[in-house]
């Protein structure tokens, strides 16, 4: 047989804090781990419902409140309770308030993560929004970016073949053709954008370094996604320019190939080794930059002879 003393014990054991508060607010039923907490919480035994609902509201005793609307409290022992109140009523229709104190501590954990993980979510998208906001200018900066390089290359191209003509007493007519390209420089400067033509970049770029008397030699692979193949042909437009006009190089050997999720380029020539380490100038600077802002990096040596090497991620869209 169950007794009333049974239940009686069996409430008051339970792990959960409990209390039954009629429509006046004295206890009527009390659990002994509800009269605990409410001890600490007061900083004296609980008379009322209304001494626990003041308690609550400005807890005592060393417990903190660590969330309002959850009713999350950590009490001393680092313990973390959760009360609720709810209205009920007995088999004869008599209201009461219910109060309960639950441990709360492992979920108490984790909404403390994900209250984080939301700040830093929100963090986050506030820093994506700015991104968008400024995209428009990110994207001019990068279009006038690659046009600088464009033309600093197109006008060195021309320079040199122009001086090449002239030292080798070429025809005018062969002198009248390098001026054409000359002006096509200027007016790039004129222009907003320029379309490349449907001829392969790199294919352009051997041929426009043969017209100036360097053999270019490929080997390896190339590049396919857009944005790595353009940064591969601006170093080694970069690299032909100099080495014809630095270290009077007749051929230049590029070394392309796959390591992973990059992409190494690595470039030499025949000419004449330089002499001192190389300060970079607008060509090379401006190409470092590109390549860094798109998660890459160059290296450049010139001892025992110059090489430059080139990494660059296999990734779509760089920023």
């Amino acid at each position: 047989m169950i007794s009333r003393n049974a239940v009686k014990e069996s409430f008051d054991t339970l792990p959960a804090g409990i209390g039954c508060f009629d429509r006046n607010g004295l206890p009527r039923l009390i659990n002994h781990k509800m009269q605990q907490l409410a001890a600490v919480l007061c900083g004296r035994d609980m008379q009322t419902l209304a001494d626990l609902q003041q308690a609550l509201r400005s807890p005592g005793g060393g417990v903190r409140l660590l969330d309002a609307e959850a009713g999350f409290y950590e009490f001393p022992d680092r313990r973390v309770y959760r009360f609720t109140a709810r209205p009920c009523t007995d088999k004869n229709g008599v209201p009461y308030t219910e109060v309960m104190a639950v441990d709360a501590t492992r979920p108490a954990a984790l909404h403390e993560a994900l209250k984080q993980e939301n700040e830093r979510l929100a963090d986050a998208n506030r820093r994506a929004k700015r991104l968008f906001d400024n995209m428009p200018d990110i994207v001019r900066e990068e279009e006038i970016l690659k046009m600088k390089m464009r033309v600093h290359d197109d006008i060195g191209h021309t320079m040199l073949a122009a001086r090449r003509a002239l030292r080798h007493e070429q025809p005018l007519e062969q002198i009248r053709a390098e001026a054409v390209g000359w002006e096509r420089a200027i007016a790039l400067l004129c222009r907003a954008r320029q379309d490349d033509s449907g001829e392969d970049a790199i294919a352009r770029t051997c041929t426009r370094a043969a017209a100036l008397g360097v053999d270019v030699q490929l080997r390896g692979q190339y590049p396919l996604l857009r944005t790595v193949r353009d940064l591969y042909v601006l170093t080694l437009r970069a690299c032909i320019s100099n080495c014809v006009r630095h270290a009077g190089a007749t051929e230049l050997y590029a070394d392309s190939a796959r390591r992973g999720d990059q992409w190494q380029l690595c470039i030499k020539n025949n000419g004449t080794p330089p002499k001192e380490p190389i300060r970079e100038g607008g060509g090379l600077s401006s190409l470092r930059r590109r390549i860094e802002k798109a998660g890459g990096t160059m290296t450049v040596h010139a001892l025992p002879e110059f090489m430059l090497t080139v990494t660059l991620p296999e990734k779509e869209e760089t920023l």
